[in-house]
């Protein structure tokens, strides 16, 4: 706040909004405006449709982010969660962990690609953001709402990541270098940053290549001491993370490419600081935590997260008079949590420091075809295809001596040499089927219209619960036996059929109205769901039913000349189930009604030759059926509350630019109160829920042309808000007041990079 004239006289509307909002605000927002003030086209996106069309063309809220919108947020250490925070309007707030968990879209879960390729298995860890550095992202295509035109787990949306292909130019380079710092500029909170990438284009072959480098000390509140680990989700300080991008492109004919893409991703911690359990780890037994950061942490497997993936995508502009697209692919993941100490028992408590990990492999395939036909005078464009994708993974946990980490107030984690399962080994299969068409009615009017049929199969082994297994293990240590008792091995078959459909009313050239209806579903985490079980639960399709979702939209666009974007979308979506987590960490399917809307708003418009203003509001409600039947509010971790931004940014057209943007959040007690209130049975367990501040940060971020490449610099929370981030504040009835840390404080990023 102290720094609040420095921004007043960069500019006054957004201190003006932001201020309103301040009290008891949220916005998480989206800058969805181009950096560009010349005439616009709306983008052609892939991802919506499973085909090359318009934005202006399609029905449903569709956004396109360019290369240089990413790069203008990315600051050395940022990752894609920050950065997406800002940018898409339905999208939750960043948590400023390791960790996307509780950073929904329109309430619902999103599916993740790179490059197509899913990235959100059927054990979600929720790293999806933490898997590629900005650097290596050449645009991101989003899609909110339900849709099932790539399969399970697109609910709330898709999130499409496209990584840079070669340019046109036969040779080229870029390098970047980078650094942030915090507000007090201590070399132990310094973040560093190096990519350098290749570019080449000889004819009937190109390819790209690049890696970034990036290493980041500790990560400091507005009072400018080091932020404590998170326990439950992982945290981003002292951590050491490589991504190397490769894609090459061979042109086999004049109609007809291959190419083949790669990618290796490792994210490390080490660190020597704890959080502070307390004397004698006395917060694990309610007294108040300090969040301070304890040095003398000694943990010799710290947290990371591991992957690499291959994928290979042929396309034939001229088969039989249609266009023919084939991907192949494979990806491995890895990733290991932070120790977490908590009961693990509900009926004489059984107290454990566990720390899991788990890996995961994914093979699939994807097909799809295109025709462009001619029906009475009218175009008709089919898309249809098929899907196939196999899934194992696996989830372990080492455990660490209890006496030990007591004494040590939970800084010293040694191991006991005990490994347990920690949820069964689960194979999944999925095969779908697809049809999508747009019929063009008329000169204004287009309608399109999809079926998808899915084939679920998930099979999982037999395995004891997590309970079970510590009691024998204890009982073991304590020279007694103890038969843990083993949930027999299951298989779980679903079929399920979605259908979309959609018109688009042209207005005019710029602007145009749609509705949508769509259906999506998801397959509950089956290894976290059978995790904590009781003896004698039977894995079988009755008791593991995939979640479908009615989504409904309606909502207004324009693209103008010059810069002029408009666009407001109302939705609703409501499904028959709800997962919910519980205070205990276990997870419930509740056989009960979910409801959710609301609405979002985007403006941006040129008020001078070289200077933009706009914005962003997201509004969304969730309800569900308590065990009465009277609808009660969903928490934070699923429903974003308020969100919002403002933005002002002046540009000259030769790279030099001024950004000032704020994201505000709004407070809200509701889901707090109706959790007291609600009433539960075996079915609808208890929503764990907290209040959430309300809050508003403000960042400002320059670009200069300095001799052959761009300076970039950046404040970012220019006013040094002390505030908690909505997951920090959301997570205390799930995880505790361990979790719930500040937010990082008043931080600087210095960039820069040259082409050659």
């Amino acid at each position: 706040m102290k720094h609040r004239s420095f921004a007043t006289s960069i500019t006054v509307l957004s201190l003006a909004v932001s201020g309103q909002l301040y009290a008891d605000t949220q916005v998480s927002g989206d800058t969805q405006q181009s950096v560009q003030t010349t005439k616009q086209l709306a983008p052609i996106v892939t991802t919506a449709t499973r085909s090359a069309q318009s934005i202006a063309e399609i029905a449903g809220t569709v956004q396109s982010i360019d290369q240089a919108q990413i790069q203008q947020q990315a600051a050395a250490g940022r990752k894609i969660a920050d950065i997406l925070a800002q940018l898409i309007p339905s999208l939750g707030a960043s948590s400023g962990t390791t960790s996307n968990y509780g950073q929904t879209m329109r309430g619902r879960q999103i599916l993740v690609m790179i490059d197509g390729v899913p990235q959100t298995g059927s054990r979600d860890l929720s790293r999806q953001f933490n898997s590629i550095s900005p650097d290596m992202i050449e645009r991101i295509e989003v899609v909110s709402g339900a849709t099932s035109i790539y399969g399970s787990g697109a609910t709330g949306g898709i999130i499409n990541i496209i990584t840079k292909r070669a340019s046109d130019k036969p040779l080229s380079f870029e390098t970047k270098l980078g650094m942030t710092s915090g507000n007090d500029f201590n070399h132990d909170a310094l973040a560093y940053e190096a990519m350098q990438s290749m570019s080449f284009n000889q004819g009937a072959l190109s390819g790209f290549l690049g890696a970034t480098y990036t290493k980041r000390g500790e990560i400091q509140d507005s009072r400018g001491d080091r932020i404590a680990p998170e326990p439950a989700q992982t945290d981003r300080s002292d951590t050491e993370t490589i991504d190397v991008n490769g894609r090459i492109t061979f042109k086999l004919t004049d109609q007809q490419s291959l190419s083949v893409g790669a990618q290796y991703y490792n994210d490390e911690q080490d660190s020597d600081y704890g959080p502070d359990y307390g004397k004698n780890v006395a917060v694990l037994f309610g007294a108040k935590p300090s969040l301070k950061a304890v040095k003398g942490l000694q943990l010799d497997d710290q947290p990371f997260t591991e992957r690499y993936g291959v994928n290979a995508q042929y396309r034939n502009e001229n088969l039989l008079g249609q266009i023919l697209n084939i991907e192949t692919y494979y990806r491995n993941e890895k990733a290991r949590f932070y120790p977490f100490a908590a009961a693990y028992t509900r009926a004489a408590p059984v107290y454990a420091v566990l720390q899991s990990e788990n890996e995961s492999k994914v093979a699939g395939i994807r097909a799809a075809m295109e025709s462009n036909l001619n029906v009475a005078n009218r175009n008709l464009k089919l898309t249809y295809g098929v899907d196939y994708d196999h899934e194992e993974g696996s989830q372990e946990a080492d455990r660490y001596n209890l006496n030990t980490f007591v004494a040590s107030n939970g800084l010293n984690i040694k191991s006991t040499g005990t490994n347990i399962a920690y949820g069964p080994e689960v194979t999944v299969e999925n095969l779908g089927a697809f049809l999508q068409g747009d019929y063009t009615l008329t000169d204004r009017l287009n309608v399109q219209a999809g079926i998808r049929y899915q084939h679920i199969k998930s099979d999982s082994d037999a395995f004891s619960p997590t309970t079970e297994l510590l009691i024998a293990d204890d009982r073991a240590s304590a020279g007694q036996s103890y038969n843990p008792a083993v949930i027999a091995a299951g298989s779980v078959k679903h079929n399920a059929t979605l259908f979309n459909i959609g018109p688009v009313f042209k207005l005019t050239d710029q602007q145009q109205i749609f509705a949508n209806f769509s259906q999506g579903f998801s397959l509950p985490d089956m290894q976290r769901v059978l995790r904590d079980v009781q003896a004698g639960f039977v894995v079988q399709s009755s008791n593991v039913e995939p979640i479908k979702v009615n989504s409904y939209e309606l909502g207004w666009r324009l693209q103008g000349d010059e810069g002029l974007n408009l666009g407001v979308t109302g939705f609703y979506n409501t499904s028959d189930k709800v997962v919910q987590f519980k205070s205990d960490r276990s997870v419930n399917v509740a056989d009960t009604d979910q409801r959710i809307y609301g609405a979002e708003a985007n403006v941006s418009v040129p008020v001078l030759e070289r200077f933009t203003v706009g914005g962003t509001l997201g509004y969304t409600r969730g309800e569900f059926k308590d065990a009465s039947g009277e609808w009660r509010e969903l928490n934070a971790l699923q429903i974003s509350p308020i969100k919002g931004t403002v933005f002002g940014e002046w540009q000259d057209g030769n790279g030099n630019s001024l950004r000032v943007q704020t994201l505000a959040i709004k407070g809200t007690d509701k889901a707090y109160k109706d959790s007291l209130q609600a009433v539960y049975d075996a079915n609808v367990q208890p929503n764990a829920a907290a209040k959430v501040k309300g809050y508003a940060v403000m960042d400002v971020i320059a670009n200069a042309k300095v001799g052959p490449g761009t300076l970039g610099f950046g404040v970012y929370n220019v006013w040094n808000t002390d505030y908690k981030t909505v997951y920090s504040q959301a997570v205390v009835p799930v995880y505790g007041a361990i979790s719930s840390l500040p937010a990082q404080g008043r931080t600087y990023g210095l960039s820069y990079s040259v082409k050659y």
